[in-house]
């Protein structure tokens, strides 16, 4: 019998129904309005730079957020069914371990470093690099057709309608909340 592919899932508004980079901004700037000259810095240092000094600088409890009950059951029958589980975001990489430190039915983790912003072709190309072409994806965002088209087999959380004109011809799942 051979290994089930392994299934690589999306945080913001696919795990969770927020995104934490914008929380983050918001606790950041609603600390101290000036802080948007910090944050203005660091953006001008690129994406996955600003993502981790708001990591280092705000601390989210990530047992407040949101997440998606109905993925999670999902994910957790895969599981038992013996598929790998990855969780695969653009968020800071601090942030995604304290998630699977939470969540405790992930593998492993794919994340932003404080120099790859891990979003669109860099997930894909990442995700490709680890597991060839035999993943499954679950995302919900325009940024994940990029992703799908690399993927074994596609699933849709809660998608945006622009990711929905994205997958136009190609087959998926589709999750959603009721």
């Amino acid at each position: 019998m051979s290994n089930p592919n392994p299934i690589c899932v999306d945080l913001d508004g696919t795990l969770i129904s927020e995104d934490v980079t914008l929380l983050a901004l918001k606790i950041f700037v609603w600390r101290n309005p000036l802080n948007l000259l910090k944050i203005f810095v660091w953006f001008l240092c690129g994406r996955a730079y600003l993502k981790k000094m708001l990591a280092l600088n705000v601390d989210i409890d990530v047992s407040n957020l949101n997440y998606n009950k109905k993925l999670l059951n999902f994910l957790k029958n895969k599981k038992q069914e013996g598929h790998r589980l990855f969780l695969a975001t653009a968020c800071d990489r601090h942030y995604a371990d304290k998630v699977v430190d939470f969540i405790p039915i992930f593998d492993g983790v794919f994340a932003s470093d404080g120099k790859i912003n891990l979003r669109a072709d860099a997930k894909a190309n990442a995700l490709e690099i680890m597991f060839g072409r035999n993943f499954v994806y679950a995302g919900n965002s325009i940024d994940d057709v990029r992703v799908w088209s690399k993927s074994a087999e596609c699933i849709l959380v809660n998608p945006t309608k622009s990711a929905l004109n994205g997958m136009r011809g190609r087959r998926y799942l589709l999750l959603q909340d009721s």
